[in-house]
């Protein structure tokens, strides 16, 4: 305790020189280190610690210090064993202090120009399951990401296109021993899809082009369900439009290559409402749900409701109740 005393009095008889010292120290660590130096030291250790899987590359690296301690890396990018080339005009990490002493990757990570939009990832502690296993706390949001380099990221199918914008909150035992709750609020302004052609239980079905002003979503996973709770179609004016509620069960796992899903029953109650310009394009794909078409004055409607116990079989397709 002594010892203690004699110091915090040597720091308060010298606070000018302590104050001098620390700015110094600031100035040194934050303008004058030369960070550009370290790209090809982190690039390095990078591609060494993941067994040369992943390569990364960024021009310039300094370290913010308001309104939060951190790290922003310009024209970062990144190849991967399992993915497209990824870019972003701007990276900035910002890990938690608490995540620190607790060695949990818990801060905020910011990337501007990623997918041609900006997205924002925070984690932070969550709390525990009902059965006891410690949960992270994550909040996602993306901005006018493309739809289009996003399906070339996943590897889709469908030539989409458009702009995504996507609010979630979700808590997830990272080991995913339990299935995360997740919260969605997504939507597409400006939404494409060429002529396109799809495999599906009942055999290849061919898509028409279809434009819509947006598409929106919003649902929660619970329990290895995503619940649709509320889902619309285009906007008054477009050739389609309509709303879709329903269910699907989704299983999230973590194996050894990496994350999977298992997709399995669903049913959904769809209300569309189509213009003849549509109705000439889409003969074939309306074919299916023919029975269930109203006639309106410039086209009709299609009120019905489809369900499976698994994607693997036809579905069932009924008038909708």
């Amino acid at each position: 305790m002594e010892g203690l005393l004699k110091f915090l009095k040597l720091i308060a008889t010298n606070k000018g020189k302590v104050i001098v010292m620390l700015f110094s120290a600031i100035v040194f660590l934050f303008l004058l280190f030369p960070f550009d130096d370290l790209s090809d030291l982190i690039s390095t250790q990078v591609a060494k610690i993941t067994n040369n899987s992943i390569y990364l590359q960024f021009e310039r690296l300094k370290l913010s210090l308001f309104p939060s301690m951190g790290i922003k890396m310009d024209k970062v990018y990144v190849e991967s064993l399992h993915t497209p080339a990824l870019s972003a005009s701007e990276l900035t990490i910002t890990p938690s202090v608490a995540g620190i002493i607790q060695q949990m990757p818990y801060g905020q990570v910011n990337a501007k120009g990623f997918l041609k939009g900006d997205i924002s990832l925070n984690m932070n502690k969550g709390s525990r399951s009902d059965n006891g296993i410690e949960r992270t706390h994550l909040e996602i949001s993306a901005k006018k990401i493309s739809l289009l380099d996003l399906r070339e990221l996943a590897n889709l199918p469908l030539q989409l296109k458009g702009q995504l914008n996507l609010q979630t909150s979700a808590m997830a035992d990272l080991t995913f021993q339990e299935q995360p709750d997740i919260e969605i609020d997504l939507s597409v302004k400006q939404f494409e899809l060429p002529p396109s052609n799809i495999n599906t239980p009942m055999g290849p079905l061919t898509l028409p082009d279809l434009k819509l002003t947006s598409l929106e979503l919003k649902g929660r996973l619970a329990a290895g369900r995503f619940i649709i709770e509320t889902g619309s179609i285009g906007k008054q004016g477009d050739e389609l439009q309509g709303t879709i509620k329903g269910s699907i069960n989704l299983n999230i796992k973590n194996g050894q290559d990496g994350f999977t899903h298992q997709v399995g029953a669903y049913s959904f109650d769809i209300d569309l409402t189509a213009k003849k310009s549509f109705q000439d394009r889409a003969t074939l794909f309306l074919t299916f749900i023919d029975n269930f078409k109203t006639p309106t004055s410039d086209g009709a409607q299609y009120k019905f409701k489809v369900s499976a116990n698994s994607t693997l079989t036809p579905p069932n397709i009924d008038a909708a109740r």
